[in-house]
């Protein structure tokens, strides 16, 4: 059942992974930076150059090391839509897999086996490993972050926690939760060492320690001081409920139109607001922690926020459904919520991944009002 799991959740986020050739969303800046590294173009990891290609811009406001994986892809496949997307449709499958292992360590075998299927159905999860975005390699660290804090695999903790801040500054609230359980000092230090290695082909490109300095002074800034508006945001209340989607893509044509929503899968999001309620309820605090840990903090942000804010609460919720079901043990009830699941993942498939559909039909996916 594993390997099915897996297989199906690699075959959905590979299938016409390539669609469209051009970048859509934050690709402007995600991708377009992914291939001038491939280049060796230092102004890749700089905030002060103008972008040479009009649409496009350098992505410095992120550290780098989610780029860096991209370009693997590119490295393999070549420069083209399907190679800086690769990597993480790879991190995306990696993200269902480590939620089975985390599960089987914390409610058993055959649960876990429910929590990644769960996670293989989210939408959310699915469009994020699509879109070359700094998200999903955010998800998969934090999920490595919280596998080895639950191993007590403290040296590996610690060096999952450095991966995870040289992806998104998220990984700040992963050290303050998760680095006490090592000495503190020692878990800085590898932290910041493997921080300062991800900026190894910048230095390696003659940047200089000054403007890495600066560099850092600019994200802090950018990332505190949004506070552009946007057709799409949503505020972090709103999440849980699925209320508002991000639209990404559409391409219109003669009888048809394809769109790219991300949009959570609304069976799994709705269920797990009953379900983290009674993991609170039952006090299994590992699930909760895991969920508020990423979720609660936007409610302080000061900058603009979408819904893919969310996505590293959503394998904790899949865990929380998956820990209620093994608690309740209602077979009926759990093989309603996976078959419900899988039917929403087969309904909403085309919208979350471009696949066009008659124009008359596209409104029957808008069920609320935020989701078009």
């Amino acid at each position: 059942m594993l390997g099915l799991i897996i297989a199906f959740t690699l075959i959905t986020r590979l299938w016409n992974l390539h669609l469209p050739t051009e970048y859509y969303f934050d690709e402007v800046y995600n991708a377009f930076t992914t291939q001038e590294i491939v280049k060796n173009n230092i102004k890749a990891y700089e905030w002060f150059h103008p972008s040479p290609v009009a649409g496009t811009a350098y992505g410095w406001t992120h550290p780098p090391l989610a780029k860096l994986i991209s370009a693997i892809g590119i490295l393999l496949f070549g420069d083209n839509s399907f190679g800086w997307r690769f990597s993480g449709a790879i991190a995306g499958t990696a993200v269902v897999y480590l939620t089975y292992l985390i599960a089987k360590e914390i409610i058993d075998k055959k649960y876990a086996m429910i929590a990644g299927f769960l996670v293989s159905l989210d939408g959310l999860v699915l469009v994020q490993s699509r879109i070359n975005m700094n998200d999903i390699y955010a998800l998969f660290f934090i999920l490595l972050v919280f596998y080895f804090f639950i191993k007590k695999r403290f040296l590996l903790l610690a060096i999952a926690l450095g991966l995870l801040l040289a992806t998104k500054w998220t990984g700040l609230y992963a050290i303050a939760i998760f680095g006490w359980r090592k000495n503190i000092f020692g878990v800085l230090i590898i932290v910041l060492g493997i921080y300062l290695l991800s900026y190894s082909h910048y230095f390696y490109l003659g940047g200089t320690w000054q403007n890495f300095i600066e560099l850092q002074k600019q994200m802090w800034w950018y990332n505190t001081n949004l506070t552009a508006t946007h057709t799409y945001q949503s505020s972090w209340w709103t999440w849980p409920l699925d209320l508002r989607s991000v639209w990404y893509y559409v391409n219109y044509q003669k009888d048809q139109i394809a769109n790219i929503y991300a949009l959570g899968n609304p069976i799994i999001f709705w269920a797990g607001i009953p379900a983290i309620l009674y993991t609170l309820y039952k006090r299994k605090w590992l699930i909760v922690i895991g969920f508020l840990a990423f979720w609660l903090p936007w409610a302080r942000a000061p900058r603009i926020m979408f819904l893919y804010h969310y996505l590293p609460s959503i394998p904790f919720l899949c865990l929380s459904i998956s820990y209620s079901l093994s608690q309740i043990k209602n077979k009926y009830l759990t093989i309603g919520i996976c078959g419900l699941g899988l039917v929403a993942f087969v309904y909403f498939y085309p919208l979350w991944t471009g696949l066009p559909v008659p124009k008359e039909f596209i409104n029957q996916y808008f069920w609320l009002p935020g989701w078009k």
